[in-house]
């Protein structure tokens, strides 16, 4: 494992399961998730998790910010999927095998580049730097 690397539970065990109860609420709490005012999500800057409900509480996406990025400190966990632990392009590619979608920068003319895995039980996102090399967010969803 990568140093800085810290072992967690897999946040696709959140997805579409009810956040205020048995496992994902253990879950929850594991990673100190505090609900944000006036919205349906749950945060935890200190982890670099971000996650959105639904009016039953049921989970619906997370995002892992990887850069620090709006407040939130690093996420410094095992990326989902067996993505394994280094948050770059090429690395996602070694781990995961080629994305079923991928964007180009260089093709859109703005933004970094964007990878999607399509897995039986989730989706994952990754969003990449302008560069399109260091993993910026990972978004993972039913």
């Amino acid at each position: 494992m990568q140093p800085n690397v810290v072992p967690r539970s897999d946040l696709t065990q959140l997805l579409g399961q009810n956040l205020l109860e048995g496992q994902a609420l253990a879950v929850s709490r594991e990673y100190g998730l505090m609900a944000t005012q006036g919205a349906r999500t749950y945060e935890s800057r200190e982890f670099g998790v971000e996650v959105a409900v639904d009016e039953y509480d049921r989970v619906t996406w997370v995002v892992l910010h990887f850069h620090g990025d709006a407040g939130f400190q690093p996420y410094r966990g095992a990326i989902p999927g067996r993505g394994g632990t280094i948050a770059r392009r090429n690395s996602l590619w070694a781990a995961l095998g080629r994305p079923t979608q991928s964007t180009d920068p260089n093709r859109m003319g703005h933004g970094g580049a964007a990878d999607e895995w399509v897995f039986p039980w989730f989706v994952m996102q990754a969003q990449y730097d302008n560069e399109g090399d260091h993993l910026l967010r990972m978004y993972l969803a039913r």
